[in-house]
């Protein structure tokens, strides 16, 4: 059975909106497969140096804390992923944040919530027509 793991489980606690939070557990609970919370809330100093090594496209991130006082994004990563792998372009590893995208996705529909994926950011089923992959990413539109 797969369960969120200390890291995961105090990330999940950690300032983000709670329609996100109940949307990653609904995915969780699928049990199709296990994965992991790796970052919600960011600084503005994390932020900028994100954007600075070129692995953010802006500044104005979901990942900060929004007027509502709540990180509305997070990065989640299937477990176990060969982050080199996906690095060289690994179809087999990428897939799997494609698998993990539709678990959300379905999630966020039952949960009501409107979500965008990273690895598709005008949600129209390609992942190719986009200058930044972001796949680990979701946020909460």
């Amino acid at each position: 059975m797969y369960s969120f793991g200390d890291k995961s489980e105090e990330r999940l606690n950690d300032k983000l909106d709670p329609a996100m939070v109940r949307v990653i557990r609904k995915a969780m609970s699928y049990q199709i497969m296990d994965f992991s919370v790796r970052e919600t809330l960011r600084t503005a100093e994390r932020q900028k140096i994100l954007f600075d090594d070129g692995k953010t496209t802006t500044m104005n991130s979901k990942h900060l804390m929004q007027s509502d006082g709540y990180s509305h994004a997070v990065d989640l990563y299937p477990s176990p992923i060969d982050m080199e792998a996906v690095n060289k372009g690994s179809a087999k590893e990428i897939s799997r944040f494609g698998v993990l995208a539709g678990l959300m996705k379905r999630a966020a529909q039952e949960e009501g919530v409107t979500i965008k994926w990273g690895g598709d950011w005008d949600s129209d089923g390609q992942t190719l027509d986009h200058t930044f992959f972001d796949a680990p990413h979701f946020e909460r539109v």
